[in-house]
């Protein structure tokens, strides 16, 4: 597997070689299989996912999984939103701050 030669040169966290475990048995999962990779897979590193969509053992069944799971996978709205509000306020009271 190239992911298995790409990790082994940079050293792939327990998280992404958790997910790439249990994706490698995708569909064939239980629950708490299938649960375990759900809230582990937001997690892994953008390049991890990449390298792991280039893999051709796994990009069929990473494409099924995220066709299959994949409204599970994505961030909140509401967390983006507050992510992205709390740096605009802090920005603009230091604006009022210096400025005032």
């Amino acid at each position: 597997m190239a992911t298995r030669t790409y990790f082994h040169i940079r050293g792939a966290s327990q998280r992404t070689q958790e997910a790439e475990r249990l994706l490698a048995r995708y569909p064939r999962l239980d629950e708490a299989d299938l649960a375990r990779l759900v809230e582990t897979f937001p997690a892994v590193p953008l390049i991890d996912k990449a390298v792991m969509s280039a893999d051709a053992h796994l990009s069929d069944k990473l494409a099924a999984f995220c066709h299959d799971h994949g409204s599970r996978l994505n961030t909140p709205v509401a967390a983006l939103s507050l992510s992205l509000l709390l740096p605009l306020v802090g920005a603009l009271a230091a604006l009022w701050w210096f400025l005032g």
